[in-house]
C-alpha cells in the first residue's frame, strides 16, 4: 500500500487559496537521494514570489493568469525564468532526520539529523534548481533530497532554530562573499530586521567589518544584539543619517525608493550587492553615480556549495544566532504566511509538521 503523508500543496499561481493542506503519497528516495522526516521548515519571501508569479520579468501577474486561462499552459516564469510545474510542495529550509536512502547512498547516514542546502547544482548556472521551486520541498511530513545537498549537523540548536538558516543565511553569505566583505569595510545593510538582513549582520561581523543596519521602527534592539555598530530607522531621517558614514559596501534586499541613497553614499570604488527587492524591483538609477564613482553592482542569487559548507562550519562553532519570531504547525500555513506578510517581527517564521 502507498504510504500517505500530510503536506501543503501549491496548486497554481494565485492567492493563499492555491495552498491546499492535504494528504499525498509519501515520496520514495531514488538513486542518489535520501528520505528525510521533516523536523522544521521556514517561510521565505520566495514562497510568495513563486506563488504570485512575481519573478516574471515581463508583463504582469494578471497577464500571466489570463494567458494560463486562454492557453491552458503554464507560460509564467520563476526566478529561473522558466515555468513552474504544479502541483508543487514548497519550503526550502529543510531540517530533519534521514529515515531512508536510495541506491548509491551510504546507509550510515540513516538516523542522522541533517540540514539541507536548497540549491540543486546540475551543471551550468542557468540549469541550477531550487528546493521548493523546481523540486518539492519541506512543507510536508517527509521529503526527498539529493545526497549532495544533505549535511549531517552537530549543534545544540533545535530543529526550529536550524530551519531559520538555509535560505536566509546562505543568501546573506552569498551576498557577503560576492561583495568581498572584509575587516577593512564599512557595510550598509538594508532590511536588517528580516531573515537575510539579520543574517548579514552576523556574517559581516564574523569577518570583522563595521556594520550600519537599516531597520523598521521598533526593531533596533535585536539589530544591536546581533552586533550592528550603528542602527537607523527606515524613515525620513535616513538620508541624513547615511551621510554620517563612508560606506565601502552596500548589501541590499529592499530596493524601492531608497535605492538611489545607497549608491550616492558609497565611496568611490564601492560595491553594491543585491539579492532581493521587497520594496519593489523598479528603481531609479543615476548612471553618473555608477560610472564616475567606479562602483561595482552585483546580483547574488545562485551560490556554490562552498558557501553553504561555511554556514555549517559556523553553526558547529556556535558562531550564528538564529532568531525565531513565531512557530506554526503545517496545517496553519495560511496563518503563518499572513503573519509573515505583516513584517511586524524580527527573525524567521517556522513551520513544523504534525507527525
Amino acid at each position: 500500500m502507498t504510504k500517505l503523508m500530510n503536506a501543503v500543496v501549491l496548486t497554481g499561481y494565485g492567492g493563499p487559496d492555491k495552498l491546499i493542506y492535504q494528504q499525498v503519497p509519501q515520496p520514495q528516495p531514488q538513486s542518489g537521494e535520501v528520505l528525510i522526516k521533516v523536523g522544521a521548515c521556514s517561510v521565505n519571501n520566495t514562497d510568495f514570489n513563486t506563488r504570485t508569479g512575481w519573478y516574471a520579468a515581463q508583463g504582469s501577474f494578471q497577464a500571466i493568469l489570463q494567458d494560463q486561462a486562454e492557453n491552458s499552459v503554464d507560460t509564467s516564469t520563476s526566478w529561473q525564468q522558466a515555468g513552474i510545474t504544479f502541483p508543487r510542495i514548497q519550503g526550502a529550509d529543510i531540517v530533519g532526520t534521514v529515515v531512508g536512502v536510495g541506491d548509491g547512498v551510504n546507509p550510515e547516514i540513516i538516523n542522522h539529523r541533517v540540514i539541507c542546502d536548497p540549491w540543486i547544482r546540475t551543471g551550468k548556472l542557468a540549469e541550477y534548481k531550487y528546493i521548493g521551486s523546481e523540486i518539492d520541498g519541506g512543507f510536508a511530513e517527509y521529503t526527498v533530497v539529493p545526497q549532495t545537498n544533505v549535511y549531517p549537523i552537530q549543534s545544540s540548536l533545535s530543529d526550529v532554530e536550524l530551519a531559520s538558516i538555509p535560505c536566509a543565511y546562505s543568501t546573506a553569505e552569498n551576498l557577503v562573499t560576492k561583495a568581498r566583505v572584509s575587516a577593512e569595510d564599512v557595510v550598509l545593510i538594508t532590511g536588517a530586521s528580516g531573515g537575510v538582513g539579520s543574517a548579514a549582520i552576523q556574517l559581516c561581523k564574523i569577518r570583522g567589518a563595521k556594520v550600519v543596519a537599516v531597520v523598521g521602527v521598533n526593531k533596533e534592539r535585536l539589530a544591536w544584539s546581533l552586533g550592528a555598530d550603528y542602527v537607523y530607522y527606515r524613515d525620513e531621517q535616513l538620508a541624513t543619517n547615511l551621510t554620517k558614514h563612508q560606506f565601502t559596501v552596500a548589501l541590499d534586499v529592499v530596493g524601492g525608493d531608497n535605492f538611489p541613497l545607497l549608491l550616492k553614499n558609497l565611496e568611490i570604488g564601492g560595491r553594491y550587492a543585491t539579492s532581493g527587492a521587497i520594496a519593489g524591483p523598479m528603481v531609479n538609477l543615476d548612471l553618473r553615480d555608477l560610472i564616475y564613482k567606479d562602483l561595482e553592482m552585483i546580483g547574488a542569487t545562485r551560490l556554490e556549495s562552498a558557501v553553504f559548507q561555511r554556514l555549517v562550519n559556523y553553526i558547529e562553532k556556535d558562531l550564528l544566532k538564529p532568531i525565531v519570531a513565531e512557530v506554526f504547525p503545517l496545517e496553519k500555513i495560511h496563518e503563518a504566511q499572513k503573519f509573515f506578510q505583516t513584517k511586524s517581527f524580527f527573525g524567521k517564521v517556522i513551520i513544523t509538521p504534525s507527525v
